[in-house]
């Protein structure tokens, strides 16, 4: 175990000093097969950031946006806003986020994204475990399609369409879905990890130039999600989006969704049909709280609450994390240098621009604390005083 641990902070200690400069992204090409709500021209305002201080998390601006921007940075979204399908999508959750809530707290007409976001962030900030916040979303988003009176969709999907359809072609059905219904949402999308599809004979035959193969998108990535950075907040990220939207696709139409949100540009990616790590493996929970978050328990969500729960065993029961169930040897031992390799090459799970800001933001977390995104009693750990964790 201390071979292990010590080969890790060797690691994280060697990448966070070394943080790399401002880089040009190169600008993915536009899908063949589609073409994205929002985008009538090409993403080259900016570049994502990339170096350890500029990360969208710690509270700068990012800089990449297909739309015109306001004078202060922000993105302009009055062209998707205006839609008729954003208008009825933003009314319909709204009023499905009211009833979690209870009452309707935001005296901003029910078509207006701000009143939604104020109604996300009291469903997150209400009594309970980062658990029972996610059980409450995904109760949201599986009420979207009956109040639109097509709650019927799932299971004929599920059982029917699902089985006698390729993946390739369930999976960019999710995509057109997505980008054309979501922008509200999450901003612009483009599809992404594109795939080879063999062209069907006859049109090979019927058209001389037609080419062999089409490429098709199986994901999707906004370029800045409107989501992410309207709330400012890695456990509305999380718990009111990532993980009930995860289960919810998994559950009620039988696909895997693993969602990769950016923490240093605020884009994110969904991948469909890919299985999702457990959450509190997942990247996308090893965050600090972020530096404009405005949730009510942020002063509640810093370095004293994880000093606390160490110093009161907190989730360790017998040695073993309640979590994973293993002692800390075993998952010690479970970490071998190949897997550790594979992880900083894949800049955690996507959730960063490159190793070294991931590695940045864990020596953050390490030194500070993160944001409440796992199964806390947060009526619990209310109760723990900073000294307590002295």
């Amino acid at each position: 175990m201390a071979t292990a641990t010590a080969r890790s902070d060797a690691f994280l200690t060697t990448t966070s000093s070394r943080c790399a400069p401002p880089r040009r992204t190169r600008v993915p090409r536009r899908a063949i097969l589609h073409r994205p709500h929002g985008h009538h021209r090409a993403v080259a305002r900016a570049s994502s950031s990339s170096s350890c201080d500029d990360a969208a998390w710690k509270g700068s601006k990012p800089k990449q946006s297909s739309l015109p921007l306001n004078a202060d940075g922000s993105v302009n979204y009055a062209s998707i806003d205006r839609s008729p399908i954003s208008i009825v999508l933003t009314r319909t959750i709204r009023k499905l986020l009211v009833e979690e809530v209870g009452a309707d707290n935001d005296a901003t007409p029910w078509s207006e994204f701000a009143g939604t976001m104020t109604a996300v962030r009291e469903v997150n900030d209400m009594k309970g475990s980062a658990r029972d916040v996610q059980i409450r979303a995904k109760r949201v988003f599986a009420g979207i399609l009956p109040a639109l009176g097509i709650g019927f969709i799932p299971p004929i999907w599920k059982k029917y369409v699902k089985p006698a359809t390729p993946e390739w072609m369930a999976n960019y059905a999710f995509v057109l879905v997505f980008t054309n219904l979501f922008p509200w949402l999450m901003g612009p999308m483009e599809g992404v990890d594109h795939v080879d599809v063999k062209t069907p004979e006859f049109l090979r035959k019927t058209f001389a130039n037609f080419p062999k193969t089409i490429k098709v998108p199986q994901a999707v990535k906004a370029e800045r999600c409107r989501f992410l950075e309207s709330s400012q907040c890695a456990s509305v990220c999380v718990n009111t989006c990532k993980a009930p939207s995860q289960e919810w696709l998994s559950e009620d139409f039988g696909m895997d969704l693993h969602i990769q949100p950016n923490y240093d540009d605020f884009s994110c990616q969904w991948k469909f049909n890919v299985k999702p790590p457990p959450l509190y493996e997942d990247a996308a929970i090893m965050v600090p709280c972020f530096s404009n978050c405005p949730s009510e328990y942020k002063g509640e969500k810093d370095a004293f609450r994880q000093q606390a729960r160490v110093a009161k065993g907190f989730g360790i029961v017998d040695g073993i994390d309640t979590y994973t169930g293993e002692t800390l040897e075993t998952i010690a031992k479970r970490a071998s240098d190949a897997a550790k390799a594979d992880a900083a090459r894949a800049y955690a799970d996507g959730t960063a621009a490159n190793p070294e800001t991931y590695a940045s933001r864990v020596d953050d977390v390490k030194s500070a604390g993160k944001c409440w995104s796992v199964d806390e009693a947060r009526e619990v750990m209310g109760t723990i005083r900073p000294t307590d964790a002295a």
